[in-house]
Order: structure tokens, then sequence, then C-alpha cells
């Protein structure tokens, strides 16, 4: 790990804030991408709790499109970010703490905190958003969790040696939810959550408009964006409804295509996380000491140059040709 912090960097990962919240102790919930906001691809993973929103931060005065409020009158549990590169945790943390628990009578349905979190809304009742900052950032279970899908690696690089041109663009994660009937925007490097509207039964479609605002300020054609959404775990439900004998035949075949789907997402995503913690690179050089002088790296080398000659002696015809 490379910053001083002792916070590692977060990917933009379904499955990487899907196992964090998991191992955080949250229940009955997951994390997808959103390659749309339009109704059509919202309404397939409906329903949704919460929006995390990665985009690319500039610095300096941005306008803020909403309106400031104290969070402790809103009702809106808001901590800072207060350590760098602890903003992705930061906004999941945002959004799952705002989230409304739910019980349910079947299994793997019911939406719960798991009893570190639980703690740690209990512990920071009455503190504002910078004090909770500091508690977030002083918890040794929510750094562990967060920084293990970081790779160990042999080697430290010093930012300051390397130029702003040279240094990676900075990007940054917020959440926005419905609390109380009002949409907020939950960034951690502001000082209180952003009030945009007051929201009904379909909350998506205010939140909809609020980030296509926010991505029309940047250049038009801009790529810098990732939007995951927070949503009731799929599995369960799915499971539970192919059993359901009141289920109609052609919504169960469809059920258990998506039931495929998701089951195989999460096969991958495991896999996936798994080799986000490994790092190759001794592997790697492994390979290379073991091939070094044996028959396999000497027959390779010889058959890269005889196909580096032959393409010479290709291009010195064809220019003799000419």
């Amino acid at each position: 790990m490379d910053d001083p912090s002792g916070w590692s960097l977060t990917e933009s990962d379904p499955q990487v804030f899907s196992e964090l919240l998991r191992n955080l102790g949250v229940t009955g919930l997951q994390v997808d991408d959103l390659y749309s906001l339009d109704e059509s691809t919202l309404s397939t993973l409906k329903p949704i709790h919460a929006l995390i929103f990665l985009f690319k931060y500039v610095g300096g005065d941005v306008e803020a499109q909403g309106v400031e409020v104290d969070p402790l009158e809103a009702g809106v549990w808001f901590a800072n970010q207060v350590i760098h590169n602890s903003c992705g945790t930061l906004a999941a943390l945002n959004a799952v703490m705002n989230i409304p628990g739910a019980t349910s009578s079947y299994a793997g349905e019911s939406i719960g905190l798991g009893p570190e979190l639980e703690n740690l809304r209990d512990f920071g009742a009455g503190m504002g958003s910078m004090d909770l900052g500091h508690v977030v950032a002083s918890s040794d279970t929510i750094r562990e969790v967060h920084n293990s899908f970081s790779k160990t690696s042999p080697f430290s690089m010093d930012q300051s040696l390397f130029s702003d041109k040279e240094k990676e663009d900075a990007y940054h994660f917020v959440a926005y939810l419905p609390v109380n009937g009002v949409l907020y925007e939950l960034d951690g490097l502001r000082s209180s959550p952003l009030m945009h509207a007051a929201v009904e039964d379909d909350w998506l479609e205010q939140a909809r408009e609020t980030i296509q605002a926010r991505i029309e300020t940047y250049p038009p054609g801009s790529v810098m964006f990732n939007l995951l959404a927070v949503r009731s775990a799929a599995i369960p439900r799915l499971e539970r409804l192919i059993a359901d004998p009141a289920t109609p035949a052609t919504e169960r075949l469809q059920m258990q295509d998506q039931l495929e789907h998701e089951r195989a997402k999460a096969e991958r995503g495991k896999f996936e996380n798994a080799l986000r913690r490994h790092n190759m690179l001794p592997l790697v050089l492994g390979l290379f000491e073991a091939l070094n002088g044996s028959k396999v790296k000497t027959a390779a080398i010889d058959q890269a140059r005889a196909k580096g000659k032959e393409k010479r002696e290709r291009e010195k015809a064809n220019k003799g040709a000419e």
C-alpha cells in the first residue's frame, strides 16, 4: 500500500462494494452497475435504495445544485471524509446507514446493518458530521475491510516524486438516496448533506434529473463517470418466487434465467475479488526464472527471431518491387 493514510484506493466495481457491505455485516443488499438512467434499465433492478456516483474530481469551488442542511435536524446520518482514499467506503456507509431496515419472514430478504454498523450508529448518535468522519476513520474493522481488496506490493512509489501530469486523475464517490421523503446528495467532502427535492413514490426520477444535470457540467462526450445501484438482494427473492406455485410459468422461466445470471455474476465476483487480493508479480518472476535457460525459452526466442527475419525480408522485397 503506497498511501501514507493507510487506506487504499477503492475500485468502482459492484462486486467490490457488494462484498464490502457483506463483510461489514450488512444483509439483504447488493450493488450493481447502472449503464443507463432510463426507466427500462432501472425497472430491472428495483427496488433500488440508493445510488453511488463516481465522477472525476476537478477541485476548486463547484457551485452546489442543492441546499445544504444540518444533518442532525434533517435526520440524515452523514459523515465527512477525513482520510485520503476513503471516499468509496464512506459513500457506501453514508448510503446504507440511511436505508431503513426491513424484517422479512423470507430467508435472505431482511435488510439490516449488522452488529458493527449498528454499534457505529448508536455510538455516533448526536455527533456532527466531522466527528462521525473521525469515528469511521478510527475504526480498525472498517479500515481492514476497506483494505481487504488491495493487493500487497514489493514496491512503494513516493507520489511526491511525480509531476502533476504524471499523477493519476482523482475520482470521487458520492451517494444519492431518499431520506424522510427528500432526495439528498451525500458528499463526504462537503460540510453538510445537499437537499435536492421532495420525492414521493419514485425517487429515482428526481435522482435521474439531478445526476444528469451534474454530468452536463462536464464537457460533451466526457466518460469520467460510473454509477452503482444499491438494491435489494436478488437471489433470495428469485429463489422464493420460482418455488412459489402461484408464479405463472412464463414468469418462472424468465426468473430462472435471471437467477442463473445472478449466480454466475456472484461466482465471477468472488473469483475477481480473490484476484484483487493477490499480487501476481512473484508468480510471474518465478515463471521467468524457471524458463531461464530452458528449452521452452530457447525455442520461443528462436521462433520470434525467425518471424522477425521473415518480416524484414518481406518488407525489403516489397520496397524492391516498388
